[in-house]
């Protein structure tokens, strides 16, 4: 049987209405079998042998609840054995409806987004026992698309690391190079001269997974401005480095936006217009490194990303290398033959065109192959 007509049972785990829906309308589309559950209305049967499975467990809450702990603490929230516990209990409903559907017909996937949040952490570990694939979807690193992997999103993902693997691949075309712009959430100002010669160094929304699960080093993007300001003597003579807000992020930074000459704010100057005007940029792991690689400029990564690869990017895992790379401009890697593969891999085999707010038809029919490439173990 091919994979576009093979016939899957599928539980599709919801955090939200607006997952609930695009979830519905992608199991019709895609014309698999299966359960939405939506984990804020998940019913109320069961609950007391998902509380003695959870208890049973308990070696294993700090994990699970990691993420949601670390995001309220960086929010003001304080966290501690009650509120924990309070957690544990909310997340008995989930999983008693996830067991109940398991004993009726055991699925061969768990399609969620993410996977972080603490609900889900606890269903996967239930679902893993039970030999259920999971399924992890993410907005993907290029415009319009979605990611699906059968491993985890981001750093945890199943994207291959050695760039030989992508020298080999044959590019069908191009990948477009233009970017989507991101409204700001708050006046940004007027944009800012740039000079001749400047590194461009983009910040990352504070609380999100890939700061607190994915950044060993730099938790925080305070601490990635004192890594700058410690490190700006190694810059070469005459050079800066240019930092811009991300324009989602709930929080200000404007108590250091003048602390240092060398370290300027550019938040009004048009992302695009940063990277390709700059000699390298620094970033921690964001999507604006596969930008940056598309712009044809080279990347410096800080943390933990799926795009670690040797000579597709540099990466500094400590501020002294950090400090060692600035100031060797010879030293950073650019290989275009290598990024044009890369990419064109993730745009024709990885990532599926299209998201839930952007749904056209050929994108149920490529997450159906994706999903059964891998639960058929048949990926790259």
């Amino acid at each position: 049987m091919s994979i576009n007509n093979a016939s899957y049972w599928l539980l599709f785990f919801a955090m939200s209405r607006n997952q609930e829906s695009y979830f519905s309308r992608l199991k019709q589309d895609m014309a698999v079998g299966g359960v939405v559950l939506n984990a804020k209305h998940p019913g109320w049967g069961g609950r007391f042998s998902a509380l003695v499975w959870l208890l049973r467990r308990r070696h294993l809450w700090s994990q699970w609840l990691f993420f949601r702990v670390q995001k309220g603490r960086l929010n003001g929230q304080k966290a501690g054995k009650l509120f924990r516990f309070g957690l544990i209990l909310r997340s008995t409903g989930c999983l008693a409806a996830v067991q109940s559907l398991c004993k009726s017909r055991a699925p061969d996937g768990i399609v969620l987004m993410n996977g972080a949040h603490y609900k889900q952490q606890i269903v996967l570990a239930y679902i893993r026992e039970q030999g259920v694939q999971p399924l992890y979807m993410e907005l993907g690193c290029l415009p319009d698309t979605t990611a699906i992997d059968g491993k985890g999103v981001n750093y945890n993902g199943a994207v291959p690391r050695d760039p030989c693997f992508y020298r080999g691949y044959h590019p069908s075309k191009d990948v477009d190079a233009t970017l989507i712009k991101r409204p700001p959430r708050k006046p940004v100002g007027e944009p800012v001269d740039l000079p001749a010669r400047y590194i461009f160094v983009p910040f990352q929304v504070y609380d999100d997974t890939q700061i607190l699960l994915h950044s060993p080093w730099v938790d925080s993007m305070e601490s990635l401005y004192r890594a700058l300001e410690r490190c700006v003597s190694s810059l070469p003579e005459g050079w800066c480095f240019i930092v811009k807000e991300h324009p989602s992020a709930r929080k200000s930074y404007e108590h250091i936006h003048d602390n240092h000459s060398r370290i300027v704010f550019a938040n009004a100057n048009d992302t695009q217009e940063l990277i390709e005007g700059a000699r390298l940029v620094i970033t921690i792991n964001s999507t604006v490194g596969i930008e940056s690689l598309l712009l044809g400029r080279p990347v410096l990564t800080l943390g933990n990303a799926f795009y670690n690869i040797p000579e597709l990017v540099s990466h500094a895992a400590s501020e002294e290398q950090l400090s060692q790379l600035i100031a060797s401009p010879e030293s950073w890697v650019y290989d275009e033959e290598l990024v044009r593969h890369f990419v064109a891999w993730l745009s024709e085999q990885y990532l599926v065109p299209g998201r839930f707010r952007s749904y056209r038809d050929e994108h149920p029919k490529r997450m159906k192959q994706r999903i059964g490439e891998i639960l058929e173990g048949s990926q790259w």
